[in-house]
């Protein structure tokens, strides 16, 4: 008749690898919490489900077999990759909040992201979803974002604008447009202009600024991150058109935020989400209504 072997559990692994590394079942057994004769009846059982010796004596103490040694050795590495899982499974778990997630475009500076972050007073956490230039609305409508916050001329949304604001020119503190107070579409001649998309948009700066005065930049250099342009700006020189609220004052150190000479260009910050939003993504747009410096 054959003989059915049956596997261990986790608590006899527990006291094989205990046995491994004290040499002694009294003192495994303390390891473990264990009376001795809870350890004795488990040590038992382990060898009655695996059907062989796990221990010979060995003078006052006690010496694992050679099958068994080398079951003990695979249960410490596999207690340790277990104990390594379980607690990933935790951090997993506690990931599992609440949770909006707010599109970071090329807008990276604007004012808003910082604070919610930083703050622990909502219920709802934030995350920040980095999108491309120009992404926001197709990352909330395929679901890869909750919220957006974009840049639109004025009066070209039908929904209600979280802020209004205007264009303004981003230069050195050292160009000349800084010192006149203003910034002239001429000036454009004579500088590398910095912006994120190379396809001008209706609206902006450069049909309502610079083509009705024929003037083209001398240079054109794209790059798709605000933080970025205002270094490239600070350290380089050059000329870059942005929101006046996309730019804080903590950012500004070596910078002027000069006017655009003439009538200016006003624009509206608009949320965008998905029809019927969850009343957390209503909160934050609340939230950072509120933020406005």
């Amino acid at each position: 008749m054959q003989t059915v072997h049956e596997s261990l559990d986790r608590p006899h692994l527990e006291l094989l690898i205990a046995l491994r590394q004290t040499g002694h079942l009294g003192r495994a057994a303390a390891q473990l919490n264990l009376s001795p004769s809870a350890a004795s009846h488990r040590l038992k059982e382990m060898e009655r489900r695996l059907g062989i010796d796990i221990t010979e004596a060995h003078g006052r103490s006690l010496r694992l077999t050679p099958g068994a040694t080398h079951l003990a050795e695979v249960a410490e590495q596999a207690d340790a990759s277990l104990r390594s899982a379980e607690a990933t499974a935790r951090w997993i778990h506690s990931a599992e909040r609440s949770t909006v997630r707010l599109a970071l475009d090329f807008y990276d500076t604007a004012p808003w992201f910082e604070p919610l972050l930083g703050s622990d007073d909502r219920t709802t956490d934030v995350d920040l979803v980095r999108v491309p230039y120009w992404g926001t609305a197709d990352a909330v409508h395929s679901r890869r974002a909750d919220l957006g916050m974009i840049v639109v001329p004025a009066g070209s949304e039908p929904t209600t604008p979280v802020f209004a604001d205007e264009l303004v020119a981003v230069t050195r503190d050292d160009h000349p447009a800084s010192a006149r107070g203003e910034l002239r579409p001429t000036d454009i001649t004579e500088a590398t202009y910095v912006t994120a998309g190379d396809r001008p948009q209706h609206g902006f700066e450069h049909h309502q600024f610079f083509e009705p005065a024929g003037v083209r930049p001398r240079a054109m250099r794209k790059v798709e991150s605000l933080s970025m342009i205002l270094r490239l700006i600070r350290r380089f020189g050059g000329i870059s058109v942005q929101p006046r609220l996309a730019v804080p004052a903590e950012l500004t150190e070596g910078l002027a935020l000069v006017p655009l000479a003439g009538p200016g260009i006003p624009v509206e910050w608009h949320a965008v989400h998905r029809p019927e939003p969850a009343e957390a993504v209503l909160e934050l747009i609340g939230t950072i209504g509120a933020l406005r410096p």
